[in-house]
């Protein structure tokens, strides 16, 4: 989230925390970690999530929410 900038959007969506905890279960049980760790160290900002990430649509809602689509 602190990636592509929506972290802070996050923190305002109601029942954030349950919002969130259920955005880091989905994170969790995703099969492509090893990846997504590479891809965490390539990237210190990016627009958009890799394909496979489970949270693509929270991250789109959030980034529109925002303003930046």
């Amino acid at each position: 989230m602190q990636r592509l900038g929506v972290d802070r959007q996050l923190k305002v969506v109601a029942d954030h925390a349950a919002v969130t905890n259920r955005a880091v279960d989905r994170c969790r049980s995703c099969g492509h970690q090893d990846e997504c760790s590479t891809w965490l160290d390539e990237h210190q900002q990016a627009d958009d999530p890799p394909d496979y990430c489970r949270n693509r649509d929270l991250i789109a809602r959030l980034q529109h929410a925002a303003g930046r689509r």
